[in-house]
């Protein structure tokens, strides 16, 4: 039997069915970690899910990070997380938009608040973008045609 050649759509496929049927899965009884000591510990539900995301990135070849929440960044690490300049970042902060610590006459963040205000900025362009494409289905008229619309 022939072995069906690699192509993006199928790397796309199996990657998809991977994420349904393995990374999102309810396992059908509870979980354990056996450690090397033959000690099991129950695993809940919510690091099960957490685990198999990282067997995946692993398994993709990519690199992950585990950070504490409570991680304090300095202006630049949340400006590149937030992808944004350290001025705009700045504005942001004398706005309140986003809570800050200082630190002697630093200003810092917790990760946690970055990827909250992050998440925010995503929803807000989401809804501008969706109400940016409704607004151009009903003025639609890219298929009418006006004539001939060469000068002469």
């Amino acid at each position: 039997m022939r072995r069906p050649e690699p192509t993006p759509e199928r790397a796309e496929h199996v990657s998809d069915v991977f994420r349904r049927f393995f990374v999102h899965a309810k396992p059908a009884k509870q979980l354990q970690l056996i450690g090397p000591d033959g000690v099991a510990e129950d695993i809940p539900l919510e690091i099960y899910s957490v685990l198999r995301e990282v067997f995946q990135h692993l398994n993709d070849g990519r690199a992950i990070s585990l950070i504490p929440d409570d991680t304090l960044l300095t202006t630049q690490q949340a400006a590149e997380i937030l992808n944004i300049s350290r001025p705009c970042l700045y504005r942001l902060l004398d706005a309140d938009e986003i809570p800050f610590v200082r630190v002697g006459t630093h200003r810092k963040l917790y990760l946690a608040d970055v990827e909250a205000l992050r998440e925010r900025r995503r929803n807000e362009s989401r809804k501008a973008l969706i109400s940016i494409a409704t607004l151009n289905e009903e003025c639609d008229d890219y298929g009418y045609d006006y004539g001939e619309t060469t000068r002469e």
